[in-house]
């Protein structure tokens, strides 16, 4: 699920659990541009017992396509959400995604802000 908030001139996009998918333009036509974009970088792949077949593909966004989605989002910077969490074998991130979307938040011309659990920001 997504949203879009925009208050005092601002816009903020936040992404939930999402994945890579073909409504980020039309999102970025519509709403856009952001001032924030927060989206998932864990790359989670989940092997629920209650969902068979399990797929083997990322259930939220890895750290690469929450920078592509920001920039297609025209978001001013990408704050990364959902990441930090293990519970394999039921749940497994991809490996190290702070520093996976560090490197391609810069690879991409990104500006990022990561923050602490509990951590605020200024928009």
């Amino acid at each position: 699920m997504n949203w879009v908030v925009a208050a005092d001139g601002k816009r903020i996009f936040h992404g939930g659990d999402t994945v890579f998918y073909g409504y980020w333009w039309l999102i970025a036509n519509r709403l856009g541009p952001f001032d924030a974009a927060f989206l998932p970088i864990n790359g989670a792949v989940v092997d629920f017992p209650h969902l068979r077949p399990a797929s083997p593909l990322p259930a939220d966004l890895t750290p690469e396509q929450a920078v592509v989605a920001g920039t297609i989002l025209q978001a001013r910077q990408v704050i990364p959400i959902h990441y930090g969490i293990r519970v394999p074998p039921f749940y497994v991130e991809v490996d190290d995604p702070a520093t996976a979307f560090q490197q391609a938040a810069k690879k991409y011309d990104m500006a990022t802000t990561m923050l602490a659990p509990g951590e605020a920001i200024d928009i």
